[in-house]
């Protein structure tokens, strides 16, 4: 018997932090499908301007070549690098990810988080 995909939770957990983010004022510009690129949601607000959302299911994690990638295309965009943790029965827990260890990325908050 199957259970439900990694593809499919990715997704529902895509869905959730995007609602999440539009309920504090922020729009929903791209959910990159099946993404393989350095970010899974792209977001703009009016007074914070883009963000590069990586979501995630577990503890906050990301390798060096992965944060590289994330940081070096919010760059690119002057967007704000961010990892959403969506873990399961838990609040969303969202990080402003620098290319630094996990250590040193600070947590963002959305008004009225």
């Amino acid at each position: 018997m199957g259970g439900v995909s990694n593809s499919s939770l990715g997704r529902a957990s895509e869905y959730k932090v995007a609602r999440f983010f539009e309920a504090h004022g922020w729009e929903l510009i791209v959910r990159a499908a099946a993404s393989k690129g350095p970010a899974d949601l792209i977001l703009a607000h009016e007074v914070h301007g883009l963000a590069l959302v990586q979501v995630g299911r577990t503890s906050k994690r990301l390798d060096p070549a992965d944060r590289e990638r994330l940081c070096h295309a919010a760059e690119l965009c002057h967007a704000i690098p961010l990892l959403a943790q969506h873990i399961p029965r838990q609040p969303i827990v969202i990080h402003h990810i620098n290319r630094g260890p996990a250590s040193t990325w600070g947590r963002f908050h959305l008004e009225g988080q």
